[in-house]
């Protein structure tokens, strides 16, 4: 086995330094008090926006909160649900008939500022589906999504739900 020569050898691990340095960007660090509260609280109250508005109007409610583009995508107990938000406005849209009322419920929000405009967002959560001939089905498990702000309010550019499996 050949050896680097030393000076090879600081060479490259000051390139690799230098390259994870410029990857990582602004952390929380770079952002004061007042900018991860405006983050926490705008995007706390996206999240309860969603469970109000789903409870009113069903699952097509969810499309006002995701971002309207090629970049979204959601997956759900490890599958990819929506490659896209076209494909979640014509999912979702397709679904909400068969649903006479939904809720959701968030416990315990996390919300982790990345960068101005940026957070990490996680809870456990409960939906209960109501179909039109009274049937209930529940999901409990754990929600997380990355939320960006956007001109009309914080929205998820991508989202995942783990599903906890029925009781036996």
């Amino acid at each position: 086995m050949s050896r680097i020569p030393r000076t090879a050898g600081l060479v490259l691990l000051g390139t690799l330094s230098s390259l994870l340095t410029s990857c990582t960007g602004p952390g929380p660090g770079a952002l004061d008090a007042a900018a991860i509260a405006a983050i926490q609280h705008g995007v706390r109250d996206m999240a309860s926006s969603i469970s109000r508005d789903v409870g009113r109007e069903g699952p097509d409610a969810w499309l006002r909160y995701f971002v309207e583009g090629p970049e979204f995508f959601m997956a759900s107990d490890g599958k990819l649900q929506f490659s896209n938000f076209g494909d979640a406005d014509a999912v979702l849209r397709a679904f909400s008939r068969g649903v006479a009322h939904l809720e959701l419920t968030w416990d315990a929000i996390r919300i982790d500022p990345l960068a101005p405009g940026l957070a990490a967002m996680a809870s456990s959560y409960g939906e209960v589906f109501t179909d039109p001939k009274g049937h209930t089905t529940r999901f409990n498990g754990y929600f997380t999504g990355t939320a960006v702000e956007t001109p009309s309010g914080w929205k998820l550019r991508d989202a995942h739900w783990s599903s906890l499996p029925p009781p036996h």
